[in-house]
C-alpha cells in the first residue's frame, strides 16, 4: 500500500451527524500526510459542517436534492453527469468511501483513483466499487469502523473528533443571541427529529425541563436554547414548558432560525447539550461540550456520541433491533416511550454535578 498519497478524497455526503463525526478520518489523514491535498464530498446543505475545517483543502458540494430529478429532467440529468465526470479530472490517488452507500460508491468509482477504500460488508453492495475492502465488525462504533479505513490508507487512526466553527458563523450566531436576548450561560436542547421513531413525547420534554428549572438556575444557567431544522418550530414549541413553570430560566425557540454553521457555533459556546439521536449530540462531542443523548431503536454503542456512552439513555436496551430500526416508527416510538422523565432528570443532575455546575 502506498503511503505517499498526494491527493486524497473523503466521500461522506450525509447525514449531518455522520459528517460531524467523520472528522476523525480527516484529522488522521492530515496528521499522516501533512502536505497532501485532502478534499471532502459532502451534501450541499451540510457543507458548513466542514467548510472551515483547517485540515480540509476543498469541500466539494453534492446537490443531492436537485439531482433527484435527474431521470426525468434532461437539464438536471446533464448537470449530474457533469458533476460526476468532474471527479475524475481531479486525479485523486486515494478515495475513502466513509458512507458505504450506492451513491458514494459511484462517486468513488467515477474518480478512477488507483486506490479506492471501503468497508465490507456495506449497504447497497457499495464495497463492489472499492479495490481495497476493509472487513468491518458491525458491533463496533461507526467512528472506529471509519478509522479502519484510514489505517488501510496507510495512516494511523486518531480518534480526534474536534470540529471547527468559522469566524463568520461565530459572529453571526453571536448577533442572533444578542437579537433574541440570550446572555450568560445557556444549554441547548435538540428535541426535534425528522424520524418519528427517534422522537420523545412533547409532554415529557415539558415535564423534564420544568422539573430541572431549579437545578439549572443553581448551575448559573439563564437560558435554554431549543433548536431544530426548518419546519420544526411547531414541534419544538410543543416541547417547551410553560413560562410559569420555569421561574428565571428563559426558553428560546430557535428552530429553523439558524444555518448549520450557526448551530455549530451555538453548540460550541453552550454549557450542556441534551439531544435526541441527532447531529447536535455529535456536535457537542466535536466541541468538547457535555452531552446527554436519548436513544430508542438506534444503539448508542455503535451510533451514539463517541466516547460518551455513559451519558446515553437507551429505551431499546436489551431488545433485538431491526435493520435501520430508527426508520421503523412503531418500534422506535415504543422504545423511546420507555425513557421516563425521571431518568432524564436524574442524568442531567448527575451531569451537572460531574461538570462542577450543580
Amino acid at each position: 500500500m502506498r503511503t505517499d498519497q498526494r491527493r486524497i478524497l473523503i466521500v461522506r455526503p450525509s447525514a449531518l451527524g455522520d459528517v460531524c463525526r467523520s472528522v476523525a478520518v480527516l484529522w488522521s489523514l492530515r496528521e499522516a500526510f501533512p502536505d497532501a491535498t485532502i478534499d471532502w464530498v459532502v451534501e450541499d446543505r451540510w457543507a458548513d459542517a466542514v467548510r472551515g475545517h483547517p485540515a480540509v483543502n476543498e469541500v466539494i458540494e453534492f446537490p443531492k436534492r436537485r439531482f433527484r430529478g435527474a431521470l426525468w429532467n434532461p437539464v438536471v440529468g446533464m448537470e449530474a453527469i457533469s458533476w460526476f465526470a468532474r471527479l475524475s479530472v481531479r486525479r485523486y490517488d486515494t478515495v475513502i468511501d466513509a458512507q458505504g452507500l450506492a451513491r458514494s460508491a459511484l462517486m468513488s468509482l467515477c474518480t478512477r483513483a488507483p486506490t479506492r477504500i471501503a468497508s465490507k460488508p456495506s449497504l447497497e453492495f457499495a464495497w463492489i466499487a472499492a479495490n481495497v475492502r476493509v472487513e468491518a465488525d458491525p458491533s463496533m462504533h461507526v467512528v472506529d469502523r471509519m478509522l479502519g479505513l484510514v489505517e488501510a490508507a496507510g495512516a494511523k487512526a486518531r480518534p480526534n473528533m474536534r470540529l471547527v466553527a468559522t469566524p463568520r458563523d461565530i459572529d453571526s450566531c453571536r448577533a442572533l443571541r444578542d437579537r433574541v436576548g440570550i446572555a450568560g450561560r445557556y444549554i441547548v436542547v435538540a428535541a426535534a427529529n425528522r424520524w418519528e421513531g427517534k422522537r420523545w413525547k412533547s409532554e415529557r420534554w415539558r415535564a423534564a425541563l420544568a422539573e430541572l428549572s431549579g437545578d439549572l438556575q443553581r448551575a448559573g444557567v439563564t437560558a435554554v436554547c431549543w433548536i431544530g431544522g426548518p419546519g420544526e418550530d411547531h414541534e419544538v414549541a410543543g416541547s417547551i414548558p410553560d413560562g410559569r413553570e420555569v421561574a428565571a430560566i428563559v426558553h428560546h425557540n430557535l428552530a429553523g432560525m439558524m444555518t448549520v454553521g450557526e448551530t455549530m457555533a451555538l453548540v460550541a459556546s453552550s454549557s450542556l447539550v441534551i439531544s435526541l439521536d441527532s447531529a447536535p449530540a455529535h456536535m457537542a462531542v466535536g466541541f468538547g461540550v457535555p452531552v446527554i443523548a436519548l436513544f430508542g431503536a438506534s444503539k448508542p454503542e455503535t451510533d451514539g456520541p463517541y466516547g460518551h456512552l455513559a451519558w446515553c439513555l437507551h429505551g431499546g436496551r436489551g431488545e433485538r433491533l431491526e435493520a435501520r430500526g430508527h426508520r421503523a416508527a412503531a418500534q422506535g416510538t415504543a422504545m423511546m416511550d420507555r425513557i421516563e422523565v425521571a431518568a432524564l432528570v436524574s442524568m442531567v443532575r448527575r451531569r451537572l454535578d460531574s461538570e462542577g455546575m450543580a
